[in-house]
């Protein structure tokens, strides 16, 4: 048995010795844009005057040293802006009770049941 395992270290020995060892790759130093610091920037700005609604969007940002800016302009239909204004209120509604649910539970009288 130990004629093995001296067999086998000595092959292990070759081994590690036949190798040479790799010098480690060179640290690169950071990009100075990179994600130490970005920013995003943007807003739509959306109103109805007769029939059609007026859509307005604007974006800037700086990421990789650079700023962009996109902006565009658009309408749509008075109904289409009509939905989204009744969506937007229905969202809004939905979270006011809610949370007015949450404000409200702790102080209810016990025995009674929320919906």
């Amino acid at each position: 048995m130990n004629r093995a395992l001296d067999i086998f270290r000595q092959a292990l020995w070759q081994l590690t010795e036949e190798q040479p060892r790799r010098q480690p790759a060179p640290l690169t130093p950071p990009d100075p844009w990179n994600a130490m610091f970005t920013f995003r920037y943007s807003y739509t700005e959306i109103s109805a005057q007769g029939g059609d609604a007026h859509v307005k969007r604007r974006e800037t940002r700086f990421e990789d040293g650079k700023f962009v800016t996109e902006e565009c302009e658009g309408t749509v239909r008075r109904d289409a802006y009509d939905r989204m204004v009744e969506q937007t209120q229905q969202v809004f509604i939905e979270q006011m009770n809610q949370a007015m649910k949450m404000f409200y539970l702790p102080f209810a009288p016990r025995g009674r049941s929320d919906e």
